[in-house]
């Protein structure tokens, strides 16, 4: 199937940069016991472990809404639950930017988003990961498939909101209902 090969593939990506750290590591390890580093060799190796370290890949999905982008990431990411857990409906599922990855760093898995009120401000997304405060998290529990699906609702919860505010976050045109 796909999906397994899919992960087969990011699994021996992971192990084959595993495998390059660990023999970086020996090289200067053994360069430095027999008194053959040079500063610019440490720095190079510095570098290079730091660049692995870093190292993620990054899948993006981008089209007109109703297009099949969550259940394509369901499909993708999530097979291996039997059951979709981004929630997936006809129309605007989601109206902001939503990002989706693994944080190995984390203590738990989460979801992390902005709220809406961060439309209001004149602050790119990239400012807004400076700051772990700026975010609203909830924790997921990757044993409990139905608690996974409670959790992703989150993405999609509807906000109430006066006209005014709506026009003010640019979720509301006067255009669209004339």
């Amino acid at each position: 199937m796909a999906k397994d090969q899919f992960t087969e593939q990011l699994e021996a990506y992971s192990r084959w940069k595993e495998d390059i750290i660990s023999h970086i590591k020996a090289y200067r390890e053994w360069l430095s016991e027999h008194d053959m580093s040079t500063p610019e060799d440490d720095l190079r190796m510095y570098e290079i472990l730091d660049a692995l370290d870093s190292d993620h890949i990054t899948i993006g999905f981008a089209a007109e809404f109703s297009r099949g982008k969550t259940e394509l990431i369901n499909s993708i990411f999530f097979a291996n639950y039997q059951r979709r857990l981004l929630p997936s409906s006809a129309g605007r599922t989601t109206m902001c930017p939503t990002e989706l990855f693994y944080d190995a760093k984390a203590e738990k898995p989460y979801i992390r988003m902005l709220p809406i009120e961060t439309r209001l401000e004149d602050t790119s997304i990239s400012e807004y990961k400076q700051d772990a405060n700026n975010w609203i998290n909830t924790d997921l529990d990757v044993d409990s498939p139905e608690h996974m699906v409670e959790a992703f609702k989150e993405i999609v919860k509807t906000k109430s909101v006066p006209v005014e505010s709506a026009i003010q976050l640019e979720l509301y045109s006067t255009e669209e209902f004339e």
